[in-house]
């Protein structure tokens, strides 16, 4: 256990939807497992695990991302693993968590980052996801599955690796890019890392969740 547990709070501004109850805290979660496993000073319990599943899984479809954050979960110490504090809904609520609040405050940091280049963040995404596309058009055509990437679409790839995760707040890419051993499977993690986090900016640009930084959040030991 930890010797003092540490709270967070996320703060709750507007009226809530049901399906709200799943889908931020669910993005939350997923966000801070893959910043404490992959882009913090914190060490997962079991890295070669992490890299074992990075390099293994086919990524070729939503089976292995939906597997991967499992990892990713399964890998941070239980002390340090987001559980609920107190919850309230009124005006204003907030839900307090049980977490490391450093890692929430890198998520919470990127969060911010990420919404005030909003437009550039999704036009890097895009050509990313064109990139990816033509890459497996040419595979099929082909008729190989898995086909060397070629020098210029490995070129192409780690630039925009170095793009997106800049957009992403994520520091850590050469350590990705030696963990995955692949930069397309660097680019399709940092891709799916981006998707999360735009659900935790949406939620922030619709008032309806707030992610506490470092000079505004509270702490009860």
């Amino acid at each position: 256990m930890l010797e003092k547990r540490q709270s967070y709070r996320v703060l709750l501004n507007e009226d809530w939807e049901l399906e709200d109850l799943y889908e931020f805290p669910h993005a939350l979660s997923q966000c801070y497992a893959f910043v404490y496993c992959l882009d913090s000073d914190l060490q997962p319990q079991d890295r070669e695990r992490i890299n074992f599943a990075m390099r293994g899984y086919p990524w070729r479809g939503g089976y292995s991302y939906v597997n991967i954050y499992t990892v990713f979960k399964s890998q941070i110490p239980r002390p340090e693993r987001p559980k609920i504090k107190s919850i309230q809904k009124s005006s204003p609520g907030w839900l307090d968590l049980f977490l490391n609040v450093n890692v929430a405050y890198q998520v919470a940091t990127a969060v911010t980052a990420l919404s005030g280049a909003a437009v550039s963040a999704l036009a890097v995404y895009k050509k990313a996801y064109q990139l990816l596309q033509s890459i497996n058009a040419e595979r099929r055509k082909a008729e190989l599955a898995r086909m060397t990437a070629t020098v210029a679409q490995m070129k192409a790839m780690n630039a925009t690796c170095v793009e997106l995760a800049k957009h992403l707040g994520f520091k850590s890419l050469k350590e990705l890019h030696q963990h995955t051993g692949d930069p397309e499977v660097s680019l399709k993690l940092l891709m799916a890392h981006y998707r999360r986090m735009s659900v935790l900016m949406e939620y922030a640009k619709e008032g309806k969740a707030t992610l506490s930084l470092p000079n505004n959040s509270k702490q009860d030991w």
